[in-house]
């Protein structure tokens, strides 16, 4: 398999990076040792928008690795988003869909690749999927995370089961979080 990492963090003082750095590590790692051969973006460091594009096209998954900033992802991962899937129409995307007969958003090219969504949040995990929670209203991470998904389905990518910890600034145990994330891998593939 080609697997794509993508690190979506960005440093602020008070999220310096450690978690994120250290769950991408460990995909590497974890997904080196099945033989996959591994690419990783930073969207913190300078990229080429046109590599970007050739890494997406050539990776069969694609995991997004973000720390979640006032309920979304970062604005550099944002901003990588909408800077390389701009340059690829015609090859993530051939318009809307509706020109082929298809519903709007329908026109996604990358039918045979699938993505995987990691978050990192300082929200515990009871604030998601509880009618009486006062923030989230019962709703789940990836109810959270819907424009996200959409941007992903728009290209014709397949949505994995996303993976998220909470707690992270409260209670953080790094070596439980990559026991955790570990167990989700092995569970997905």
């Amino acid at each position: 398999m080609n697997i794509l990492l993508i690190n979506g963090h960005e440093y602020w003082e008070t999220s310096p990076g450690r978690l994120n750095n250290s769950l991408v590590e460990f995909a590497s790692l974890f997904f080196n040792n099945t033989g996959s051969v591994v690419e990783t973006t930073v969207v913190e460091h300078d990229y080429d928008l046109e590599k970007e594009v050739q890494k997406i096209l050539w990776a069969d998954i694609i995991l997004i690795f973000s720390p979640v900033y006032w309920m979304g992802i970062t604005a550099k991962l944002k901003s990588y988003f909408d800077h390389v899937y701009a340059h690829s129409q015609g090859r993530f995307y051939n318009g809307d869909g509706r020109k082929q007969g298809g519903q709007y958003g329908s026109g996604g090219l990358l039918v045979d690749t699938k993505y995987m969504l990691i978050t990192t949040w300082n929200a515990p995990s009871e604030a998601f999927g509880d009618d009486k929670q006062f923030l989230f209203e019962g709703k789940t991470v990836d109810d959270v995370f819907l424009n996200f998904h959409a941007m992903q389905k728009f290209t014709g990518m397949k949505k994995m089961t996303s993976f998220s910890l909470h707690d992270v600034k409260q209670k953080p145990n790094i070596d439980h979080f990559i026991e955790s994330f570990e167990n989700h891998l092995n569970i997905s593939f």
